[in-house]
């Protein structure tokens, strides 16, 4: 009887230590994966990590920041044309581009602080010379307002005929810098999506945004919202932007040659254009993108 009792007491103890064991294993991922989250700023929807390919291979990592359609951070199979155009150029020079994708002032604070190769893509700005060298010309950024109906746009021809009105603005974006130096009311939003909310309540006069997110976000079948077909733009700028390598990187000048030539490569086979068709967009349109 003893002999008996003793195995389901042993078989129990083994049972509840491989339990604990379990536990243990089971919890330890959920742990790093919180403290990642919390202390490494994990990447937003990243389609590629910081983790490089096998093999040895050059790699180079240029942090993106989620920005529609030229980045698409959730979307593996489609990332975006910008970072698409990225690959293309740096393949052609036998280098693998890692591309993950970050909020824009995480993005921008990692290239700057060398933690990685640059950004996808930036505006110029005369104070980033002393932190990025650019690439040549990828695209250009069309800058607009937008508002219910056309009256609020009449009489808008640049950023400081809005001084009057209520501005909404993606925070992040160096639209910010402009307008407060315009003297704008500025209202500071999370997201393109709020612009638009904040538009049909009738909180904002205006919004001043990037064409190319604004767009997409008007366009989204999820978001069709009453009135917002009402919503309208007025273009007020289009500026050129780049791809950014920080003056941090390995042998920065090299690597913007590097693209450089890549990037003249697929303009001149044609691979460029096919990109952007790809995503709907015609060179002549000038590809909109960040800052």
């Amino acid at each position: 009887m003893k002999r008996v009792a003793s195995i389901p007491y042993l078989f129990s103890r083994r049972l509840l230590a491989d339990v604990d064991d379990v536990l243990r294993l089971s919890l330890f991922p959920a742990c790093l994966a919180l403290f990642l989250y919390f202390y490494g700023a994990a990447p937003v929807a990243a389609q590629n990590t910081l983790i490089s390919p096998p093999g040895n291979q050059d790699t180079v990592t240029l942090a993106c920041n989620p920005f529609p359609p030229s980045k698409i951070g959730e979307d593996p199979a489609k990332p975006g044309y910008d970072v698409e155009i990225l690959r293309a150029a740096f393949a052609t020079r036998n280098i693998t581009l890692i591309t993950p994708f970050y909020p824009w002032r995480r993005a921008y604070f990692m290239a700057n602080s060398g933690q990685v190769d640059g950004l996808c893509s930036c505006s110029y700005l005369p104070e980033r010379e002393d932190e990025f060298f650019y690439s040549n010309l990828l695209g250009h950024v069309r800058v607009a307002f937008y508002a219910v109906g056309t009256n609020n746009l009449k009489t808008l021809e640049e950023i400081k005929d809005a001084r009057d009105m209520t501005v909404g603005i993606v925070n992040g974006y160096s639209l910010e810098a402009s307008a407060r130096d315009a003297g704008l009311d500025v209202l500071l939003v999370n997201s393109e999506a709020t612009l638009i909310d904040m538009l049909l309540s009738r909180r904002l006069d205006v919004a001043l945004s990037y064409k190319a997110p604004m767009d997409h976000e008007l366009r989204n079948p999820d978001r069709q919202l009453p009135g917002i077909k009402s919503i309208q733009d007025k273009i007020i700028s289009n500026n050129p932007y780049y791809s950014c390598i920080s003056r941090k990187a390995k042998n920065p000048t090299a690597l913007v040659n590097e693209l450089n030539t890549g990037l003249t490569t697929i303009r001149e086979n044609g691979l460029f254009d096919s990109i952007l068709a790809k995503y709907g967009v015609a060179r002549k349109d000038g590809p909109p993108l960040q800052d």
